[in-house]
């Protein structure tokens, strides 16, 4: 294979990655509106990190609090998405790597 034909391939694949990533921030913000959230966490909740959402995993566990408690009905996946949602658009936690299926 030429180097061209690798470039592109590379190329390609970056692009598809990072489209999947803005599909998945897009259902991620669509789901978050979807519950309401707003409705208990003021835009300031967002700004800082509290004592309580310091890290990634308490990121993840209080997405799944809030789910449950607002009735979400999200699957694991769901609050996943939710999750990397907010953490791109707020925390920039370093996110744990993800499972290969």
């Amino acid at each position: 294979m030429s180097f061209i034909g690798s470039s592109c391939k590379i190329v390609l694949t970056l692009s598809l990655v990072g489209a999947s990533l803005y599909a998945d921030m897009e259902q991620g913000k669509e789901m978050f509106d979807e519950a309401n959230c707003m409705e208990c966490h003021a835009p300031s909740h967002f700004q800082t990190r509290e004592k309580k959402v310091n890290s990634f995993k308490k990121l993840s566990g209080s997405v799944r609090a809030c789910a449950t408690n607002s009735g979400a009905e999200w699957f694991d996946e769901d609050a996943d998405i939710v999750t990397e949602y907010l953490n791109e658009k707020h925390y920039h936690f370093k996110a744990p790597p993800k499972e290969e299926e």
